[in-house]
């Protein structure tokens, strides 16, 4: 990706934000299906463009994360906040209530949120009834964000794909941002994805 497409796609991110903003204040005045759709697509592309430009730093080396030390819990209620469900979906979306319990983590909330929403919308589209977001502390050390949906799982030929229309965007994106949290002993984060045993695809972030 060149400079110029790197500023247009910039460019096209801030307008898009400034689109969302008033989709969002429609929404709260005048709820209506129609809106809430068009303001979960605008934030799937804003996702979309911010991914893009963080895949273009990646390769350039530019790419910086925010990492400071954020309250699980806090960090829960805001992305439970940030969700927005397909209007008439019937689909059950379970947060983590023990988020409290591990308490701070230090990383890069907005990178590792926009990652979680991927996530949380392409496992939302497989799933038969349900999506469970889960917290757990690595043996090891480190912590592991786990979306699981009761969906077919992945088809063993086509893992990478993340369920992501094949595009491979969200997968990438996802990958770097678990691999830029690094520790001072250069440990890095990485992402999982496998069948659960009992069905339903499992999809897991783990920052050191």
């Amino acid at each position: 990706m060149d400079t110029l497409l790197a500023t247009v796609i910039h460019d096209a991110k801030n307008g898009l934000a400034t689109l969302g903003a008033w989709l969002e204040q429609a929404r709260a005045q005048t709820p209506s299906p129609a809106l809430e759709e068009a303001c979960r697509q605008a934030q799937r592309i804003n996702t979309q463009l911010v991914e893009l430009l963080a895949l273009h730093r990646g390769s350039e080396g530019t790419l910086r994360l925010a990492i400071a030390d954020h309250d699980l819990a806090d960090f829960v209620d805001d992305l439970k906040a940030e969700w927005l469900a397909p209007p008439q979906s019937t689909i059950t979306v379970s947060w983590p209530a023990d988020a409290g319990r591990i308490g701070a983590w230090a990383f890069d909330a907005y990178q590792v949120k926009l990652v979680l929403l991927d996530v949380l919308r392409n496992a939302l589209r497989h799933a038969r009834t349900t999506v469970a977001l889960r917290l757990a502390v690595e043996p090891g050390g480190g912590i592991r964000f786990t979306v699981q949906d009761d969906g077919p799982g992945f088809p063993v030929a086509h893992s990478a794909t993340m369920h992501d229309q094949g595009s491979g965007l969200g997968l990438s994106f996802a990958r770097l941002i678990a691999r830029e949290h690094r520790t001072p002993n250069g440990k890095h984060g990485d992402i999982e994805m496998k069948n659960a045993p009992q069905g339903g695809a499992l999809f897991s972030l783990i920052l050191p």
